[in-house]
């Protein structure tokens, strides 16, 4: 290496100890002397809720209710008479329908005739000794008078005691052949009243004692819906209730609904449940268009009276624990309410202090917060169904 070439390396040494540290210098300051990064905040939209408007008007209540639908009365034949089943009519099964006073069975009749018959010739015989001793009193007294006594005659000389003897025969043969004749109608067992049969416990040549039971039958010309109600529900109701007409629904069979008015109230709340009951009746029940079968379950809709100051609101809108949520400017607001009754999917509850118009929150959901802002939107679908069943207002 030359002189000159080595000048040159020592240069460019010197030049990078000198130009390393100072870019490193130089490097640090400006990054530790930057201007800081402008921040801007981005705005976070409000929650978008679904509203409509909702406006208090007065109402008629809807009472809804189930009951069982039960007979009126529940009859147990028995037979008053012994003997062996000699005939059945064929419509005398279980789940059958028979009219009143028709023939059910037959008892064998022949000991009950030979009784009818000896206690006539019974009767015949007291009605002869009591026609001779009656001849024989009018006989004793003409020959008290022949005789020209002045003093009355005795009862014993006018066989007097004779008489009404004889006139006790008289009548306990009478009163003997009614039972005679009793027995053997009642070898013929009929329907007390148009029933349902609900039980057969005899047939043909099965032997009856006195007393035995012969079926268990529902009487069928009227069902009775006994419905227990609160006393919430029972302040919804005019003072007298009865004769109001009543409808029934199927809970079985949609669509299917029957007519029937409310027949009682109860004086009593039952000691258990602490709810009082009323009754309602049906004529001719198994003769409907659809039969209204006993032992089936319905809804009873009760019309109560016109309640003034409620929101009409759906189901949707109230939630689990009873609040319902609106918007007031862009403001979601929450008040406790009670359901006074219901019909559908439609609710009612009082206004209490809210305004008479709120915008009410269709759908809230859980995670909403009194005071939350949002945005308002309308539902014209939903508003068009509560204008709807506002029809049910009264003026």
């Amino acid at each position: 290496m030359t002189l000159k070439q080595h000048r040159k390396t020592l240069l460019y040494t010197a030049l990078a100890f000198i130009t390393v540290p100072t870019a490193i210098v130089y490097t640090r300051y400006a990054v530790s002397n930057q201007p800081e990064p402008v921040r801007q905040e981005q705005a976070v939209p409000a929650p978008r809720v679904t509203v409509l408007p909702v406006t208090a008007a007065t109402y008629m209540s809807s009472i809804q209710a189930f009951g069982e639908v039960q007979a009126t009365d529940q009859i147990s034949l028995k037979t008053e008479v012994s003997g062996k089943v000699i005939w059945r009519n064929p419509a005398f099964v279980a789940g059958g329908l028979v009219q009143k006073d028709a023939e059910l069975i037959h008892i064998d009749p022949t000991g009950y005739k030979a009784q009818l018959a000896s206690a006539r010739q019974t009767l015949a015989e007291a009605r002869l000794a009591l026609q001779q001793e009656q001849r024989q009193k009018e006989q004793a007294l003409q020959d008290w008078k022949r005789a020209g006594i002045s003093e009355k005659p005795g009862p014993l000389l006018l066989r007097e005691p004779q008489l009404a003897a004889a006139n006790a025969r008289y009548s306990a043969a009478r009163a003997a052949v009614s039972e005679a004749r009793r027995n053997l109608a009642q070898t013929r067992i009929k329907a007390p009243a148009d029933s349902l049969i609900t039980e057969r416990l005899t047939a043909t040549g099965s032997y009856l004692n006195q007393g035995d039971t012969v079926a268990s039958l529902q009487t069928s010309s009227r069902a009775e819906i006994r419905l227990a109600l609160s006393a919430s529900q029972w302040q919804q109701l005019p003072a007298d209730p009865r004769g109001e007409s009543v409808e029934l629904l199927s809970r079985n069979l949609p669509g299917v609904r029957w007519q029937g008015k409310i027949e009682r109230l109860s004086n009593n709340i039952d000691v258990s449940t602490r709810l009082r009951s009323l009754t309602i009746s049906v004529e001719h029940p198994l003769s409907q268009q659809q039969p209204l079968l006993f032992g089936s379950f319905v809804q009873a809709q009760l019309r109560g009276l016109a309640t003034p100051d409620l929101f009409a609101l759906p189901a949707t809108a109230l939630t689990a624990d009873g609040y319902l949520w609106y918007v007031t400017g862009n403001t979601l607001e929450r008040a406790a309410r009670t359901v006074q009754f219901s019909h559908g999917d439609t609710l009612y509850v009082s206004r209490g202090d809210l305004p008479e118009q709120i915008s009410l929150v269709r759908k809230p959901v859980s995670g909403y917060l009194a005071g939350m802002k949002v945005q308002a939107v309308g539902d014209e679908t939903m508003t068009g169904t509560l204008a709807a069943v506002s029809g049910e207002r009264q003026p």
